[in-house]
Order: structure tokens, then sequence, then C-alpha cells
């Protein structure tokens, strides 16, 4: 895996999804379901898009194992920026944030994205 190559597109993956739910959730003020209803359909587009750009190295790594990458910066990032920044000020905690069920399959969905383009990229 090409490490730094891997962290800049799981850094773009997270804040493309931090623009695309800063937009619904505090631009348009739609509720939480609606924001990740939205969310995980922009989903698909924008983690393909991120594999697309990683696997124009003619990197070999299993599609399954780099979006697990791709999440763990994105958690990290979220630890750092968005809890201590915008949930806890709100009332909120790194508990509440990370034991939400749609932010637990959204994860889940990145990581089945780019490992599904992985597989198709590969016949």
């Amino acid at each position: 895996m090409k490490l730094l190559r891997a962290i800049g597109v799981g850094a773009l993956l997270w804040i493309l999804i931090f623009v695309e739910i800063s937009v619904t959730m505090l631009g348009l003020r739609l509720s939480n379901v609606a924001t990740y209803i939205i969310h995980y359909f922009l989903m698909v587009p924008m983690a393909l898009f991120c594999a697309w750009l990683y696997y124009k190295s003619k990197d070999k790594v299993n599609g399954f194992l780099l979006g697990l990458f791709m999440v763990a910066v994105g958690i990290i990032l979220d630890m750092i920026i968005t809890v201590p920044l915008f949930i806890i000020p709100a009332g909120g905690s790194y508990v509440s944030y990370f034991s939400e069920f749609y932010l637990i399959l959204g994860l889940i969905e990145g990581v089945v994205l780019v490992g599904i383009y992985d597989l198709a990229r590969r016949k």
C-alpha cells in the first residue's frame, strides 16, 4: 500500500463528506435522517472517485483493506476536528458521536464501496 497516497485519498474522502454533511445539515437545515439518506446516495460517487484516484497508481492492494484504511483516516480526522469543534460544543460527546447507528452504517458503506471498486477494476 502506498501509505501517503492512501492517507491523501482518505483525507480527501473525509473532506468531501464534511462539505456534503455541512451543506445538507447546516446549509439546507435538513433533519439528521434526511441528511444521512442523502449522504448514503452521495457516498457512492465520492468513495468511487477516491478509490479511482488511489488505483491510478496501479497499486494492487486489496480494496477492502484500502477502504478500512480510508475509514480509519476519516475516524482520526473526526476525533481531531469534528467532535471537539462541532459535536462537544453542541452538547455531544465522543461516545455519542461514534456510537451513532447512521455513522457506523456509513463507515461500513465506505469500506464496501472501495472493496467493490477494486473487485470490479480487476475483472
